[in-house]
């Protein structure tokens, strides 16, 4: 007897317990089959929303930039300095004689000897100089690459360079057989106007007397000589 109230006790608990655990939650109903059909189109949709508003975001970031610049591709000029010039179209006039500083230099090599090319030891200046800075004529409507090239030629120089139709300029490779790369990936020729790294080839820069223009060698995409403002497009 003493057995079968113990029985009944136990009974009653469970029941109490499990009755006290389903009235204490939510009830679960699993989705039909109709609702996760349309919970997928759904989530699917938003997913493509994202993707498109993306994708026009890049278009529209991309068509600014491209109205920033002109068809040579040059980002805009700072204020105050000289807008290019299209050396096709311009006139020079022998009669009218002007006089330009030049000069042209490596010395950023000499403080990257690890990176540069062992092969070209012999071509490398001591002090980093290829042609000290003087005074040299040039004719009004000349650009850079004019006198440079002029410089070059008659000190018996080697200099190569190409026409770059998309930028519309000559593209220096080298000097004094020094070019891009003997001094790491990131090394090559830069020039500058007046200490100010123009943001455009070198055919497009017209000279205006007293100009002071430097033919630098960079080993570090302009940061070592301080020119990678000018691919920024920055002053």
């Amino acid at each position: 007897m003493k057995n079968k109230k113990i029985k009944i006790a136990l009974i009653i608990g469970i029941m109490l317990t499990v009755s006290f655990f389903l009235s204490g939650r939510d009830e679960i109903v699993p989705l039909s089959s109709e609702q996760l059909k349309n919970q997928g189109i759904n989530q699917s949709d938003e997913l493509v929303k994202e993707q498109k508003a993306k994708k026009d975001r890049i278009i529209a970031e991309d068509k600014e930039s491209k109205e920033k610049k002109d068809k040579y591709l040059t980002d805009p000029i700072p204020e105050g300095k000289p807008k290019p010039v299209e050396w096709q179209d311009v006139n020079i006039d022998k009669d009218k004689i002007h006089m330009v500083t030049l000069s042209v230099t490596c010395k950023s090599i000499l403080n990257n000897m690890d990176k540069f090319n062992e092969d070209k030891l012999e071509v490398l200046p001591e002090d980093g100089i290829i042609y000290p800075a003087k005074k040299v004529v040039f004719y009004e409507g000349e650009s850079v690459f004019d006198v440079l090239l002029r410089e070059m030629q008659e000190n018996e120089i080697h200099m190569e360079f190409e026409m770059t139709p998309i930028y519309n300029s000559h593209y220096i490779a080298g000097i004094n057989n020094i070019y891009e790369f003997d001094c790491g990936e990131l090394s090559g020729w830069m020039y500058k106007v007046n200490d100010w790294f123009p943001n455009y080839g070198v055919s497009r820069y017209q000279l205006e007397d007293g100009d002071v223009v430097e033919l630098i060698y960079t080993c570090d995409l302009g940061r070592d000589i301080g020119g990678d403002s000018a691919l920024r497009g920055e002053d």
